[in-house]
């Protein structure tokens, strides 16, 4: 059994998957899947999976600190 697989959404790259003890770890290979970047999945299929659910959605992929930001600037004094 492959220990890594790629995972191709259309004709897109969207990451890699590689296997390890807990399941398997996605590592995105565009800012459009950076929000599936290091969570880890029961299988290679559900990595793929919520990789086309990215493609699909209209959300834009925003990675957690931007919306950390989003938060603190507005509080900020300029």
């Amino acid at each position: 059994m492959s220990k890594s697989y790629i995972i191709e959404v259309g004709s897109e790259s969207a990451g890699i998957v590689v296997r390890d003890r807990a399941g398997f770890r996605f590592f995105s290979a565009s800012q459009r899947f950076s929000s599936l970047d290091g969570r880890l999945f029961r299988s290679a299929r559900d990595a793929e999976r919520a990789a086309k659910d990215r493609a699909l959605s209209k959300k834009p992929a925003c990675p957690e600190f931007v919306k950390s930001l989003r938060r603190v600037l507005p509080k900020l004094p300029f």
